[in-house]
């Protein structure tokens, strides 16, 4: 799933670069739901997500460098739990978003598949 995934993801960040760095001018609510959607449409949020595994990960969110050696399954597992948090207390993404930790996670997919594309390459070419 990841790999899948991974090659979708240009896509997200294309689409969504300039409402993570608008700073902060907030976003309508529709927008945030539509990028929710689309996480959801393109199987970015997590079916077997525990709320243990993001407590002892929830550190990530605390300052967008931490992000920046995240793993995609610790990306996910934090995508997984804004858009959960969100439900039950509206404006959490975008408390995330004008923190850099939207565009931090998004950067970080970026860099993954950049750095998983070379390697399948590398693989297939054997």
């Amino acid at each position: 799933m990841e790999t899948s995934a991974m090659t979708t993801d240009s896509g997200l960040y294309t689409k969504y670069l300039k409402d993570f760095t608008a700073g902060d001018v907030s976003l309508h609510r529709d927008r945030m739901l539509e990028f929710v959607s689309d996480l959801t449409t393109q199987g970015w949020l997590l079916a077997n997500f525990t709320w243990d595994y993001w407590y002892n990960n929830s550190y990530l969110v605390d300052k967008p460098a931490y992000i920046r050696d995240a793993s995609v399954a610790q990306c996910r597992l934090l995508l997984t739990a804004m858009t959960r948090l969100e439900v039950f207390s509206p404006g959490v993404l975008e408390n995330m978003r004008r923190q850099g930790v939207l565009l931090a996670i998004m950067e970080r997919l970026q860099r993954l598949e950049v750095v998983t594309s070379d390697k399948q390459v590398a693989f297939i070419t054997r």
